[in-house]
């Protein structure tokens, strides 16, 4: 349950984070293309990369993948993320950011009932085997990698995004 403590840990502050960088921007920020390429897209769900499909994909990908590890049985294959359309709805800006923060709080109360077989139970995700523990991991590696994307969006609309694990809460011991 240590590494589990950890984990929460740097998945909050991991999120945090994120909102810092989503509240530097401006209306039209959100979903800007400043380089179009035919690379510039997140498999079948997302056409194009934008700062607001980024974290439409946030949302959805962690909320079920937490969900999963707390409800599939042992041994099951969990099914890529889907559903995003549900937040098509929801407008870029303020309200998805809400958003965001509803969703993370969510997944905090979903993660504070997960429990030690939950985290020990094997998965299956696009043919690779997981510990519930090891898709978490591999969930916070997801985010970093996309975070990593809308940094170098933010930056090529000229914004100069916070630096990386330069958390906002400096007096926390994290992890």
């Amino acid at each position: 349950m240590i590494e589990f403590k950890r984990f929460k840990s740097l998945f909050v502050q991991q999120s945090i984070h994120t909102v810092d960088y989503l509240n530097m921007l401006k209306e039209e920020h959100w979903s800007a293309i400043p380089h179009d390429s035919n690379a510039l897209f997140l498999g079948t769900r997302v056409n194009k990369i934008t700062i607001g499909a980024l974290v439409r994909h946030f949302i959805i990908a962690e909320q079920h993948w937490i969900k999963a590890v707390g409800t599939m049985p042992d041994g099951s294959a969990i099914p890529t993320p889907g559903n995003s359309e549900l937040l098509d709805k929801i407008k870029d800006g303020k309200e998805l950011i809400e958003s965001y923060l509803s969703a993370h709080e969510q997944n905090r109360q979903t993660l504070s009932n997960l429990t030690v077989s939950d985290l020990e139970k094997e998965f299956t995700f696009v043919g690779r085997r997981y510990t519930g523990m090891g898709i978490l991991w591999a969930m916070f590696g997801h985010h970093a990698y996309h975070l990593g994307q809308l940094d170098l969006l933010m930056r090529q609309l000229d914004f100069i995004a916070p630096e990386y694990m330069e958390w906002s809460e400096t007096e926390k011991v994290i992890g």
